[in-house]
Order: structure tokens, then sequence, then C-alpha cells
């Protein structure tokens, strides 16, 4: 496929009209056709993208028949010995013990084909139930960096192949045992529970910038967060010296950070003292150095932060990839997955690299098995294949829980890790899915905004295109949800007015049809602090009209809608939930409370978990 005479052919017939090279020109000379050899180099690219030399590689020469007659005759010798002698049937079937590099070092090509079989075969539930991201509207969307397909090559260069050096393998059974397939799948399992905790669910290579100091975001975080240093995190035992030298004048920056209003940019490291991140304004200001939590204000040598599905960080982890996977294991003459990438001198290879599709889950992969494949403290083997063995996948808590202690993390971090965890092993089918649940399905709507109640048309949409002005398409609009309960062939729309025992018409909380209570839900008035005004303060202190969109739109002409007014009571509006405005303006929605307090998107006035979006929750005390 590095034959240039096909395309020199291609490019003749294009340039000159030449159909049967060696081509002339106007002379007698030879010309070259080939347009110096760019149509070539583009050709190349295409077979390279399209794997061409991989999936259509020319079969391989037959094997040689042997010769159909001896070159002499057998020589015929008496036997030396008489009948053989009869052994007694052994009295049990022999041991079948496991190789010794079956755990720790390359698994079995049985193994890896039945692992790549039913990744391939459940990758779409896999991919819906695993890699979805957190989008800043509070919806989950297809993740972009994390794919069933870079999954998949990552798997294939961490169980075959050159391999990441022995004791090093991904495990993903043993291939002999019954159970051999499951043992794969819940490591399989359990390492993806943890990537979607740590980056999958942000759809992040590079480490988020998310530590606030006095109420801001340190530059000097690319250093460490959460107290750490990370160009001090070392080797020792026998992997002592390691680690990555620290390069002082290095200039790394990242290429993904986070997506919530006002995240700062991408960490980056430098020789050069910082300041911090303006998230109000969305600038750096460097006009006083400010320190992490662990006392830098400049970002020297700092280029160590986490990477990958797994955010591996520290110059000893740097420092093990590229002893195993990149160019010192080269360099020593070792098998390497990546020769040509030095993990020490560009560690933001992980997320720039032309290969990094591959490399943010084998990094991931690689720690895996250094920190959990291998630890020295739990015993992670023996525990997986008990929890296998026991086949109550669902109800058994013992091996989660122990990945669980092992991984730490928030309370928030822990319960999403077990989450996930079971999605996995329904993935792969070792736990039913459940399709029995009794929640009202959630309709979309259009709508000026989620928390539009008052001015929604509630028009039934699948997307934007469906709404008509200023209107969006919004997905579990709760101003819309309108349930009917029946009641003796009667049907009764919760929120809606109904006739007590002696025909009176009552509103409000019940209604009674025959001699039968029947609670209701009240209709849902929505909390706003948007009103309307010529300034801020204008709007503040009149506190006429609200404008619960943040539209301009709803106010009189000369008047603008301002956001953020806790001022207005109940002596000088009309909405009779202003005072509970004032009170609740600190409430906002997110996954746990760092996230409701790093983003500060959706807010949630009257307190409850059901005016936020999916998947996430109402908290209080947040100052944004």
């Amino acid at each position: 496929y590095r034959d240039f005479s096909f395309v020199d052919a291609v490019s003749g017939i294009l340039n000159i009209g030449c159909h049967d090279p060696p081509c002339m020109g106007f002379g007698n000379a030879v010309v070259e056709p080939h347009n110096k050899r760019e149509r070539n180099d583009t050709f190349q690219r295409f077979l390279n993208q399209l794997q061409v030399a991989r999936f259509f590689r020319p079969p391989s020469k037959p094997t040689p028949m042997p010769s159909p007659v001896p070159t002499e005759d057998p020589t015929a010798g008496e036997p030396t010995t008489g009948f053989p002698t009869a052994l007694d049937p052994p009295t049990e079937l022999p041991t079948v013990t496991a190789s010794p590099t079956v755990i720790q070092g390359r698994p079995p090509e049985e193994a890896v084909e039945a692992i790549e079989d039913k990744v391939s075969f459940h990758e779409a539930r896999f991919a819906d139930l695993l890699l979805r991201s957190a989008h800043p509207s509070g919806e989950l969307w297809p993740s972009y960096l994390y794919t069933v397909r870079s999954f998949q090559s990552a798997l294939k260069k961490m169980t075959s192949g050159v391999g990441p050096g022995e004791k090093n393998f991904f495990y993903v059974g043993d291939g002999y045992s019954a159970n051999s397939l499951k043992y794969g799948l819940v490591n399989i399992a359990a390492f993806v529970a943890q990537g979607v905790v740590q980056s999958i669910y942000y759809d992040a290579c590079d480490e988020n910038s998310w530590e606030m100091i006095d109420y801001r975001y340190p530059i000097s975080n690319s250093c460490g967060q959460e107290g750490k240093s990370y160009q001090q995190m070392v080797c020792d035992g026998n992997e002592e010296g390691m680690e990555c030298e620290v390069d002082p004048v290095m200039v790394v920056r990242g290429m993904t950070h986070a997506k919530w209003v006002g995240a700062p940019p991408p960490m980056r490291c430098e020789d050069r003292s910082v300041g911090y991140w303006d998230h109000v304004t969305g600038m750096e200001n460097h006009e006083i150095p400010t320190k992490n939590k662990r006392g830098r204000s400049d970002i020297k040598g700092c280029c160590w932060w986490g990477r990958g599905v797994l955010q591996v960080r520290g110059v000893c982890t740097y420092g093990k990839l590229n002893h195993w996977l990149g160019a010192k294991a080269f360099m020593e003459g070792r098998p390497s997955l990546y020769p040509n990438i030095d993990f020490c001198k560009d560690p933001g290879a992980i997320c720039h690299d032309k290969r990094s599709h591959e490399l943010r889950w084998v990094t991931g992969m690689f720690h895996w098995v250094q920190t959990v494949q291998r630890s020295r403290e739990y015993d992670y083997f023996p525990v997986l294949k008990k929890y296998v063995d026991g086949g109550r996948y669902a109800n058994d808590v013992t091996f989660i829980d122990m990945v669980n202690t092992m991984l730490g993390g928030r309370p928030a971090d822990v319960t999403k890790r077990k989450e996930m965890f079971l999605d996995a092993l329904r993935a792969f089918n070792m736990i039913e899915v459940e399709n029995n649940s009794t929640q009202t399905p959630a309709f979309a709507y259009c709508a000026l905004g989620w928390n539009d109640a008052s001015r929604s048309t509630c028009t039934e949409c699948e997307t934007n295109m469906d709404c008509t002005g200023l209107e969006l398409c919004y997905a579990e609009l709760k101003a819309c949800n309108v349930t009917e309960e029946v009641v003796d062939d009667v049907a009764i729309t919760e929120g809606a007015p109904g006739n007590d025992a002696t025909g009176n018409n009552i509103t409000g909380d019940a209604a009674v049809i025959g001699d039968s209570l029947l609670t209701m839900t009240a209709p849902l008035s929505i909390v706003t602090t948007n009103y309307c005004g010529k300034t801020w303060g204008d709007a503040a202190e009149k506190c006429a009209s609200s404008c619960p969109s943040g539209m301009n739109i709803e106010c009189a002409p000369g008047l603008s809608c301002f956001g953020d007014i806790t001022t207005c009571t109940n002596d000088n509006s009309g909405d009779s939930h202003v005072a509970l405005a004032k009170a609740s303006s600190s409430n906002y929605c997110g996954v746990d409370w760092s996230d409701a307090h790093s983003k500060c998107w959706e807010t949630c006035p009257q307190g409850t978990d059901a005016e936020c979006p999916t998947n996430q929750k109402c908290f209080a005390d947040i100052q944004c």
C-alpha cells in the first residue's frame, strides 16, 4: 500500500491526460504527473485513517506440501519389550491450576476474544448507560471524548499484541473457568464506573480547575488541588526513582476545561507567577499573586495534573507510564506501545496527541492495573471472583464496597460509582434492566424558560422547531405536567378545581367525589427574583412587575428586566411569594452541593428537588 505507481497513474490521467505511463510532456522528456507528491500524501493519509493495511492484508504464502514418499525404507525392528503394562485408572480428575501469568500477566487469547465479542454485542447499551456526560442545560448527552470504539481500541492494546509490559495487562478473565467471561466483565464494570466519576460525566480529558480559595479560582490549581502537590508525588519502594524529572521551564497547556458558566480555562504550566480566574468577568487577574490550597502562587513545573479517563496525575504516575508504555521502554530495548511519546517531556500527549482517543483509556487502564489489580492492601481478585460465583449481582455489595473503600472520594462519588457499576452490569445483561417503573413519564413542552409557568403555552414538542415565538422545547416542564386520576369512571384532573359533597366549588388541596376525599396538587407557583425597571435600583425599589423568564418583552415599554432582586416584600409587590424568594435565593440545583455551588446554573427557590432537571437535586446556602 505504499507503492506510488497507482496514484501516479491516476495523476497522469487527471493532470495531463496520459493513460499509459511513462507520460511524455510537450517534448520527448518524461514528466512526473504527481504534483509534488501531494496526491500521494493525501492518498496515504486516507489509507491510514481507514486502516487498510490492517484489514486488507495480502494472504500468506501457502505452506509447502510434505514430500509424498520417504527418501528410504524404514527399518523394521523387532519389539524389545512385551505387551504394555495396563495402568489402573486415576481415582479422581487432576486439579487444573491457573497459569501464574493469567491474573497479572498476559491474558489468554480465549479470554480476550470472549470479552471483545461481549463488548461489541452490547456496545449500544454500553454507550447509553455509561458514556454520557452532563450538559450545562442539566441533560445527559453522549460523551464526545469517550466512545465505545476508543474503549475497544484501548482494551485491545492493554490485553494483546505488544502489550503494556508483563504484570501490567488489563484483566479480562482467566480463560478457563466457567465464569471467566463474567470475571472480566465485572473488572471492566468497576473500571468504567470509576471513569464516569472521574472524567466521563464531565466529558473532560484534562483535570478541571474547580477548587476556590476565597471565592477565587487560583491559576496555580494546576500545581495541585485539595492540598496536594502533584510534582512532589514521587515513587517509592521498588519503583523509587522511576518518577519524571521536574522541568521548571516546561510549557504545557491543557485541552479541555469545565463547562459550567464562569468556569476557569484549561490548566497550564510555565515559568511565571500567577493570579486567579475571575468567574464574574470571565478574565484572568494577575495583579496580585494568588495561592492555591497548598500555598503555590506560581506554575513552574506544575505540568502533572490529572488527565484521561482516570485522571492520572503526579510525577510518579507519568514516570511509570513512560517506563512501561512510552519512550523510555523503547530506549531501553523493551516493548513499547508508544515508543515516540515521552510522557515525562510531553505529559499532555494524553489529551492532544493524534492517538488521544485511545490514550485517554489506555493510561486509565494502566493506572487501574497499578493501583487496583496489583493492590497489596486488598484481596481484589479473590473478592471479585467470590462476588461473581455467588451470582447475586444486584444485591451483593461486598465487591463494590471494597472498590469504594480502595478508591475513596466524596460521598457523592461513592454513590455515583456504585450506581454506575450496577449500570455497567446492566449493559452486559448481568442484571436485568428494570422496565416496570411506576413514575409518570416525562414530556417536553414549549415555554419561555424551564421554570416558566404563567406564560407557558404547554404545547407538546420534541425539538425547538416545534415551538413558536421565543419559546423553546423543555423536558419535564413541571407546570405543564398534568395527570388524570379516574375514580368511579369520573376523571379528576390534579390541580384543577372540584366540588364538595354539597355541590360547592372548591379549589386548592382537595376535592370530594361522592363520599371520598381526593387529595390534589395545588397549582404551581413560581418564585422569581426578576423585576422590571429603568435601572436595577429602580426595579429593586419599586418591585412593580415581575419578569420570570428574564426577558425584556415581559416589561412595559421603556423598562428592562433585571435579575437577582431579593429586596422585594409583600408590602410593595403583588407577588405573594416574594418574601419566599428572598429567603430561598441561595437554592441551586446540582449533582451535589459542590456541583451546584460551582455552576450556579438553575435555581430551585422553593427548596424542592422537583424544581431541578433530571439527575439533579436542590441544595441550599449557596452564595453565587
